[in-house]
Order: structure tokens, then C-alpha cells, then sequence
């Protein structure tokens, strides 16, 4: 229980499902601050755009890369771009090798497409209940149903109203809204807000008119995520605990938080962020938790399948793809540096390597 909040912030390296869902239509058709902030000062024209340059330029972070790739086949090329599932207004634009590839693009892709809030609502209604209309005494061995009923009394939730509910949909929801909170704290940002590097990248997508397609479905990614195996859900029921636990787990954990977290990447610390990320869900990370099967689960399904599984959607957009295409492809950028961490570990780059293909680095 002590990793909880390592694993969350794993889980914003790794899933970008709110994110992706931005609904923003023109996000940048009206460019009225500049002229605006020219025109007002009328005493001293000067000196306040002087002061406008001065406050722009740090601003402006023309160093994310966010360990930006060129995968070539034929006439069809990939940018492969790894974002994180939040963002500081501060980091836009990004590094001009990232903005140009961006302008390449004929077609934007992410790990779930451009989907409404609609489509989401729908997906989550095939996770958010128990299989069978099972409930928690029926599908919990005895342990752990003690152990929701006690939480859920601790939470507030009427037992009646959620003993048929999945507890590793509602769980996670409830963690993942108080790492929300904590990220607007921190200037992060969330994980559906609109300064998302994932929402950044959605946004030029729309601005310049071209199609988004998706690696994987809503729908893959809330089963891979909220259903499990049963004895990896019930690990993950017995994680759950007070809100006074959570918080006090946070102040005493030495594990990096959201901040350490932006500023690595803000910083394209790449083995910094992949040290951050493994040291989470490592096999040393399982055997001090005592064999947590949601930590082996997040390891080898929820990280490493998702990536084997993502290079070889990349292979085969590259292949099949007749007419020459540019594709800018974002995912959270774990997906590209994982493996930098040790071998128990997989990423985009290593699969597409195995595949022959060769990613090249473009930021150095």
C-alpha cells in the first residue's frame, strides 16, 4: 500500500484516456494577445514591449523533445513523441524539431484517438460493475470483503449502492481525482485539463484539419486497465485505504512526486523518468510489497504488452499504408524509454528494433 502513489504517478506516465478526449473544436483561431498587449500601453510603448519579450521568452520551452523518433519504411515516415498525461502552460511550444514534425504530419495518432465525452461515458459502463451481477461477498474471498465493506463505511459510500460495483474502477477513480487535485497544486495541471501535452498536440491536430486515429479502442484500454484478473482485482481492493492514510502515504513517502516528475521531463531527463517510472513496478518493487500481484500486473500486462502491442500498430501503419504518409504518433512517453531502465522492461523503440526498423533519435 505504501507504493500508492508511485503506482498512480505510473499510471500518468502510461494512460492518456482522459486526456485524449479533449472536446476543444478550434482551439487556436483567434490569436488576439499579442496585438492587444502591443496596442494598450500608450504612454510608454517602449518599455511595455520590452517587458512583453522579457515575459514571454520564459514562457516559451523550445527544449521538450519528449524523446522525439523518425521511423522510416518506404515513402511512409512515423514521429514517435512521448507526452505526459498533464502539462505547465509554460512548456508551448515545444522543441522545434517537435513543432516541425507536427507541421509533416498528414495524420495524427494516439493511444485512443480523438474521443467525446459520450464515447467515454459509454466505454465505462462495460468496467464499472462486478461480471454477473456478482456482488462484493460473492466474488471477494473473505479478507477481502471485509476490508471494502470497512473502507466503503470510512469513505462514505452507501454499501448497498456499491457491493455490485468493480472496486479496481472505483478505486482507481477515486486516486487518480485527489492526484488531480495535487497536480493543480503543483501547476501540473490534470489529467483532462486543457494545457495537457496530450491536449496540446490534439489541438494543433484540429487546427490544421488532419484526421486522428487511435493505436488502441476506449474500450481495450478501460478493460486492460479496470478488468483484470480477479485475484489482481482483489489485490488491488485490499490497496485501498483512508483518505487521511493516502495523504499521510504521500508526506512520508521518499518517492519523487508530480513536481520531480514535470521537471524531469520539463528537463527531457529521460533516464531520470524511466528510473522514476521502473522503480515503481520493478520485480524489487514486487518483492518488498510481498508478491502485490496489481504491481506484476501493471509490469507485464498493463506496461509491457501495451507497448509490444503499440510497435507492432506502428509496423503496421508503416507497411500497409500505399500512398507516402507522414504520421505523428503520441504516447506517453514511458511507452518510448522503459527500457532504459533494465531489462525486465520493454518499450516502443526495443520492440520496433526487434521488428527491423530503425528509430532515430532527433533531439540530438
Amino acid at each position: 500500500m505504501k507504493r500508492i502513489f508511485a503506482l498512480l504517478l505510473a499510471l500518468v506516465l502510461i494512460f492518456g484516456l482522459a486526456a485524449c478526449g479533449s472536446e476543444t473544436e478550434e482551439p487556436v483561431e483567434t490569436p488576439e494577445p499579442t496585438p492587444e498587449v502591443v496596442q494598450t500601453p500608450e504612454p510608454v510603448e517602449e518599455e511595455e514591449e520590452e517587458e512583453v519579450e522579457e515575459e514571454e521568452e520564459p514562457a516559451a520551452n523550445p527544449n521538450i523533445h519528449g524523446a522525439l523518433h523518425r521511423i522510416e519504411y518506404g515513402d511512409n515516415v512515423v514521429y514517435l513523441f512521448g507526452s505526459l498525461h498533464g502539462g505547465r502552460d509554460r512548456w508551448y511550444p515545444l522543441a522545434d524539431v517537435v513543432e516541425d514534425a507536427m507541421d509533416r504530419a498528414d495524420i495524427f495518432v494516439t493511444e485512443i484517438g480523438h474521443v467525446d465525452a459520450a464515447a467515454q461515458a459509454e466505454a465505462l459502463q462495460t468496467v464499472i460493475a462486478l461480471p454477473d451481477g456478482q456482488t462484493w461477498a460473492e466474488f471477494f474471498p473473505a479478507d477481502v470483503y471485509e476490508h471494502l465493506v470497512e473502507m466503503a463505511e470510512i469513505w462514505g459510500l452507501p454499501y448497498e449502492e456499491v457491493n455490485t460495483e468493480n472496486p479496481a474502477f472505483f478505486i482507481l477513480s477515486i486516486e487518480m481525482e485527489i492526484l488531480q487535485l495535487l497536480a493543480e497544486d503543483m501547476e501540473l495541471g490534470n489529467t483532462a485539463g486543457d494545457i495537457s501535452v496530450d491536449g496540446y498536440v490534439m489541438d494543433r491536430a484540429l487546427e490544421r484539419a488532419r484526421p486522428i486515429i487511435s493505436l488502441e479502442t476506449v474500450e481495450q484500454q478501460m478493460q486492460i486497465l479496470y478488468r483484470p484478473p480477479a485475484e489482481v482485482v482483489a489485490a488491488r481492493a485490499l490497496s485501498w485505504m483512508s483518505l487521511e492514510e493516502m495523504m499521510e502515504v504521500a508526506q512520508d513517502s521518499d518517492e519523487p512526486g508530480l513536481d520531480e516528475l514535470a521537471d524531469m521531463y520539463e528537463a527531457n531527463d529521460l533516464v531520470g523518468l524511466a528510473d522514476m517510472f521502473g522503480a515503481s513496478i520493478s520485480l524489487e518493487a514486487e518483492a518488498a510489497a510481498e508478491g502485490d500481484l496489481w504491481i506484476a500486473y501493471m509490469r507485464e500486462y498493463v506496461m509491457n504488452w501495451r507497448s509490444t502491442y503499440y510497435a507492432n500498430e506502428i509496423a503496421r501503419l508503416l507497411q500497409e499504408t500505399e500512398e507516402a504518409t507522414t504520421f505523428f504518433v503520441v504516447v506517453g512517453i514511458s511507452h518510448i524509454i522503459r527500457s532504459l531502465f533494465g531489462e525486465e522492461f520493454t518499450d516502443i523503440v526495443e520492440q520496433l528494433e526487434l521488428l527491423d526498423f530503425e528509430a532515430v533519435p532527433m533531439w540530438q
